[in-house]
């Protein structure tokens, strides 16, 4: 009788952890990032990580984060600059299944960007929000891997961010 309601006793808490954790997804991209201002433009080399949550199979909410790993060097005025963007956003993620392994997706969100540049003369950093779209692709290579690409783009007081990214997402 105990080893019977022993195992019950597990079943029943595996079965409420699987619960907990299904529509969790997490995922790193790494990737382009663009920024236009002006006549200056700035790209950098930035490491994503990603964490969301799909409600069903065509709503999901998901916050992004990125770092620069790779700075831009800009010529100014005779010297170098080094120069990067960051940025972290949150998403609400619209998901087209175009067959049992591929969907397209289309985001809309809000984005808080930071500019950061240092050289011989200093430093400096400016920081500003605004609105976010997207649109990607994913394919599922298993039920819990899947290959995703993102394009994604802003327009915050007149500076145009634009991000490429590729990686991989994991489902729990």
């Amino acid at each position: 009788m105990n080893k019977l309601f022993f195992v019950s006793a597990l079943a029943i808490c595996a079965s409420a952890n699987a619960a907990v954790a299904e529509g969790f997804y997490a995922g790193a991209t790494l990737g382009s990032v663009e920024l236009d201002v002006d006549d200056v433009e700035v790209q950098s080399t930035n490491l994503n990580a990603l964490i969301g949550f799909e409600v069903n199979q065509t709503f999901a909410v998901e916050s992004e984060f990125s770092f620069a790993v790779v700075e831009d060097e800009i010529d100014v005025d005779g010297g170098t600059v080094d120069a990067s963007t960051n940025y972290a956003g949150i998403f609400a993620k619209a998901s087209f299944p175009l067959s049992s392994e591929f969907s397209a997706h289309a985001r809309l969100g809000f984005v808080n960007v930071t500019f950061e540049a240092d050289g011989d003369g200093g430093s400096a950093s400016a920081d500003d929000s605004g609105v976010a779209i997207g649109a990607g692709a994913q394919y599922a290579v298993s039920p819990t891997i899947a290959i995703r690409g993102d394009a994604t783009f802003a327009d915050i007081d007149g500076v145009d961010l634009t991000t490429l990214t590729i990686g991989t997402v994991f489902s729990f």
